[in-house]
């Protein structure tokens, strides 16, 4: 996988490695089959934080990682999440 998280205990916040998330719906059987869905993710700056979520620094990068995502593989394998419309 060329994806690598991040130890939970290096990070004071999530707000260090980005605000927007991208969230695949792989399931763990599935994750090494599903390794250009995370490819594309870490193409455009995500982090993963955890299984199969992605945080990206700024909404352009999180925008072109939905985008591309929507369009290779379609909407049903992930969901998108900006934590800065909840603050």
């Amino acid at each position: 996988m060329i994806a690598s998280t991040i130890e939970r205990g290096t990070l004071t916040s999530l707000s260090r490695v980005g605000r927007y998330f991208i969230h695949l719906k792989v399931s763990q059987a599935a994750r090494e089959d599903a390794w250009d869905l995370c490819r594309v993710a870490v193409h455009y700056g995500g982090i993963e934080v955890h299984n199969c979520c992605f945080a990206f620094p700024n909404e352009e990068r999180w925008l072109s990682a939905l985008e591309a995502l929507r369009f290779r593989f379609g909407a049903e394998y992930f969901d998108a999440v900006d934590s800065g419309e909840s603050t």
